[in-house]
């Protein structure tokens, strides 16, 4: 292990999906400590695994008897959003560790994050999350699918987390946005990204990383023109335009009138399917056909279930 390299976190629990292969893969490709925060159920899927079946954290215990679920989210979906940001915490303080890059398990990897941003980032920042400058009709979010934290940063924002559902003034912020996605019949609600939104709103110390820096970016996801502007990038089929050169892929930045390096991809949602075409150099020109057929599958379902119910 090469202690020189702030390490990148990869959690995942409960299975072991393929795609998860390609996101730790592709971080290995460039960065040397690359790390899967799980559980027993992918225990031996990568060598350098934490497992978390055995810890047990009283900061996410207490959490969890404070949180109120606001959400439409499954509540199994929504303890694993949180479960990653306690748990990490717990892996940084006994691993000693102050920094560390934290990846949702579909995102493929195209940098090494600590030569590319740890000098913007560090002494500067106690951490750094992805989020877009439209924050209207209660969007709050703040993404941490790619993000940088400090231990500093992560333990401020655990404690945030807890207190949040006692202090009256952030409560009714939440209760607001709940009440808008009820009343709008609008899915979500409130997740780990409001609390996220609300604790780095307008905190110089955290930065925004869906944002051009020294002509790169992080994917905020593939399946839209948005990254911190809305329509930013050029698309192709229903998601971002990408242009491989020399194995690294670029997305034209239709604001500043030129191609824009991603160091990582956000393959959300069904777009996971596009993470074995990035990964594979010799399928890299074959990802748009992927699209088409998910698209067709997509189309002939919504079709069926069209047929039948009118039948």
């Amino acid at each position: 292990m090469n202690k020189s390299e702030i390490p990148v976190i990869i959690s995942h629990f409960d299975q072991q999906p393929t795609y998860l292969k390609f996101a730790l893969k592709s971080a290995a490709s460039f960065n040397k400590n690359v790390v899967l925060i799980g559980d027993n159920s992918n225990k031996n899927f990568w060598e350098n695994h934490w497992d978390i079946t055995s810890i047990q954290s009283e900061k996410y215990q207490a959490f969890q008897k404070c949180h109120i679920q606001m959400s439409f989210y499954p509540k199994k979906y929504e303890d694993s959003f949180w479960k990653r940001i306690f748990m990490l915490e717990e892996w940084m303080k006994k691993k000693d560790e102050k920094q560390a890059f934290l990846l949702d398990s579909d995102v493929i990897t195209f940098g090494n994050y600590s030569r590319e941003l740890a000098p913007i980032l560090f002494g500067n920042y106690i951490a750094s999350l992805m989020t877009c400058e439209n924050q209207d009709n209660f969007r709050w979010a703040s993404s941490c699918h790619f993000s940088y934290w400090t231990l500093e940063g992560l333990e401020d924002f655990t404690t945030f987390s807890i207190e949040a559902y006692s202090n009256q003034e952030i409560r009714k912020k939440l209760e607001a946005k709940w009440k808008w996605h009820n009343d709008n019949h609008q899915p979500g609600g409130v997740s780990e990204m409001t609390l996220l939104y609300l604790w780095s709103k307008n905190n110089p110390k955290v930065a925004n990383s869906s944002k051009v820096t020294n002509n790169m970016t992080i994917d905020h996801s593939i399946n839209t023109s948005t990254n911190y502007l809305e329509n930013e990038y050029q698309m192709q089929l229903e998601i971002k335009k990408i242009i491989f050169r020399d194995g690294i892929p670029y997305g034209f930045n239709r604001i500043l009138n030129e191609e824009i390096r991603f160091l990582g991809i956000h393959c959300q949602g069904t777009a996971k399917i596009l993470m074995r075409f990035f990964y594979y150099k010799n399928l890299r020109s074959f990802y748009l056909v992927a699209k088409i057929v998910e698209i067709i599958k997509t189309k002939t379902k919504f079709f069926i279930q069209g047929i039948k119910k009118n039948g």
